[in-house]
């Protein structure tokens, strides 16, 4: 009886697992055997257990939207998603654009157009190839010009319009490694 229970929550997770970050880097995290879980179920095939891989690791380099992981979702229009809330953790400054604004990804590809909001104070000292950690909020650039937004270099203007958005972060929200 508990296995019939327990079989629909390891269909669920194995297709929750199934639908993260198609990237390289974190395709095969490294597991230990306190980090996997292993369910058993009634099966009529070969099988009779199934895996439940350990979530994707929380260090450096991550865009959440929510729990979600941004990265996959880079590559087309993310509009739906305005006005929810974005965390980065340990995100590369691929490139800065002007005093307030600069990049955050894992590179030309993989990149997301952060601005700050200064609130009348002075920029931090923005460098690209730092880290940083910050909150802040989906914000539509579908009425705003690239240029308004200090995107200057052709290819970012491109990736501008494609999201169709760009993360708004309070300076205090914002923590530079």
């Amino acid at each position: 009886m508990i296995l019939l229970r327990l079989a629909p929550l390891a269909l669920v997770a194995l297709l929750a697992a199934s639908c993260g970050d198609n990237d390289k880097k974190s395709a095969t995290p490294a597991t230990t055997a306190a980090a996997t879980t292993t369910t058993s179920t009634t099966s009529t095939g070969p099988s009779a257990t199934t895996p439940i891989p350990a979530p994707p690791s929380s260090k450096g380099n991550r865009l959440l939207l929510g729990e979600r992981d941004l990265y996959p979702l880079l590559a087309a229009s993310l509009s739906r998603y305005v006005p929810n809330q974005v965390r980065g953790k340990s995100v590369d400054i691929v490139r800065v654009e002007g005093t307030d604004g600069f990049w955050a990804g894992r590179g030309a590809k993989q990149r997301i157009l952060v601005k700050l909001n200064l609130k009348g104070g002075k920029p931090p000292k923005l460098e690209a190839g730092r880290r940083a950690d910050f909150v802040g909020q989906l914000m539509s650039a579908q009425a705003k010009s690239p240029i308004l937004l200090g995107v200057k270099e052709k290819s970012g203007q491109r990736v501008l319009q494609n999201q169709g958005v760009y993360i708004l972060v309070s300076v205090g929200d914002l923590k530079l490694h």
